[in-house]
């Protein structure tokens, strides 16, 4: 699997997400902690106004706000300390308990005006009701229901000392429910989002880095293919030479009888010569098949006598190793084929037979018609081919196992057939023929009209 792909996967998994949890929760609790020291400084304010008016005493509300106003300034001054970021999850737990013992005192202090002691009761959801919120945004979920209880169960007492009855103290209970669940999920949507969002930026960034890839190999690709065009193409000349002068050769060595050794050896070279002449066409040709450069010009023509000049052609090579080579085709079968190019695809279907085909053994040409088709097959008694090489023996490198075996085995000359039954509008495979053992079949569309 690319590096991409598994960076693009890691994104999105329960650990990552996890730990992209960590800089959010730490945010929030910086943020929990400021807002803390504000509205502890704002209650301080209001309870040292409150106590003056009533002609109280200050420090009746004022010690004990003071003194958690200064631990939460610490806090929030020195919130990038480790021991300060464990303390901090330790303080929305204080804030219950200093709001719980501000409300209490505030209750008996105005024991005497119900109107002041239901006050309290009101001031005291709304503080805990910021307390619950607070903690939703900072802390897991497991501590925000903890805080959640803590919070309800103080609140229910606040207003039962306030003289509330069951009615409000149960729209408490729901109020701050709802607020802890409702505000519990933001993180955790936020969160939701974040991995959403970078897992499409990180899509795209592998999206583009594959393209550019790709884009890459298929330069490189482009590259190799005309270089090898271009070496193989001046190839031509010298091997073109080559061949004029052996043959120049040949026919004055005729003249001379006693030359009949030398003859011998001028012919094999002229074969070789005209097999590696063959090789360079099929290359060329291989190459403007894949760009669609080369044209067919496809002609109905009948079947039988290209069968039976292939088999003309490969006798000399099948008497040799004793192998029976014949054709079967009926009279008048035609096919809309290119002349140049599709009786290469026999000399090489055929070659491939005789050569894995054991001595004594028997190779078949046959031509047929069948439901809007035309066959044309290569029987051998050549052994069989595995189901797994059938398919990748025409590509362009074969695989064997993990290694490529480029022009071995199997050979070019299998794609080259492919790639030209393909610009036929065809198929080429290996099927399984009653009879022979391997049997190569081309399958052409019977583009006859009709009588």
């Amino acid at each position: 699997m690319p590096d991409s792909i598994k960076s693009l996967d890691q994104v999105g998994s329960p650990q990552v997400g996890s730990q992209m949890m960590g800089p959010i929760r730490k945010q929030a609790l910086v943020l929990t902690a400021a807002i803390r020291v504000v509205a502890v400084t704002v209650f301080l304010g209001i309870g040292i106004a409150w106590t003056s008016t009533r002609g109280m005493s200050p420090w009746i509300l004022a010690w004990p706000l003071a003194l958690y106003l200064t631990l939460a300034t610490l806090a929030f001054v020195y919130h990038r300390r480790a021991l300060t970021m464990q303390l901090s999850w330790v303080l929305p737990f204080l804030d219950i308990g200093v709001t719980f013992l501000v409300h209490r005192l505030g209750i008996s202090a105005d024991a005497g005006v119900p109107l002041f002691v239901a006050a309290w009761g009101v001031t005291g959801l709304c503080a805990y009701t910021l307390i619950v919120a607070l903690a939703g945004l900072s802390m897991p979920a497991h501590l925000v229901a903890v805080l959640t209880l803590l919070s309800t169960a103080a609140e229910v007492v606040i207003l039962h000392l306030a003289g509330f009855s069951y009615w409000p103290m149960t729209m408490a209970v729901f109020a701050l429910a709802f607020v802890a669940v409702a505000i519990s999920a933001v993180p955790r949507n936020a969160m939701a989002a974040l991995v959403r969002e970078n897992q499409a930026t990180m899509a795209l960034m592998s999206l583009a880095k594959l393209q550019g890839q790709h884009q890459q190999l298929e330069l490189l690709q482009r590259e190799k293919d005309a270089l090898l065009e271009i070496i193989v193409h001046d190839m031509r000349s010298p091997v073109g030479a080559a061949l004029l002068s052996l043959e120049y050769l040949a026919i004055e060595l005729k003249k001379h009888p006693s030359q009949a050794s030398l003859l011998e050896a001028t012919d094999d070279a002229l074969s070789t010569l005209n097999t590696l002449s063959g090789m360079i066409t099929q290359i060329l040709d291989m190459s403007k098949l894949e760009s669609g450069r080369l044209t067919l010009r496809l002609d109905f023509v009948d079947l039988r006598p290209i069968l039976e000049a292939a088999v003309q052609e490969a006798t000399p090579r099948a008497r040799g190793r004793s192998i029976a080579l014949n054709f079967d085709a009926p009279e008048g079968l035609t096919a809309a084929v290119d002349l140049r190019l599709f009786p290469r695809i026999l000399d090489v279907l055929t070659t491939h037979a005789l050569r894995h085909t054991p001595e004594g053994g028997r190779v078949l040409l046959v031509a047929s018609s069948g439901a809007a088709e035309i066959r044309v097959s290569i029987h051998s008694t050549a052994p069989a081919i595995p189901d797994a090489e059938r398919q990748r023996m025409f590509d362009k490198f074969p695989l064997a196992g993990t290694e490529p075996r480029r022009m071995s085995a199997w050979g070019v000359g299998l794609y080259f057939c492919r790639l030209v039954a393909s610009a036929h509008q065809g198929t080429i495979s290996v099927e399984d023929v009653d009879g022979w053992p391997t049997s190569f079949v081309i399958h052409l569309p019977d583009q006859r009209k009709p009588d």
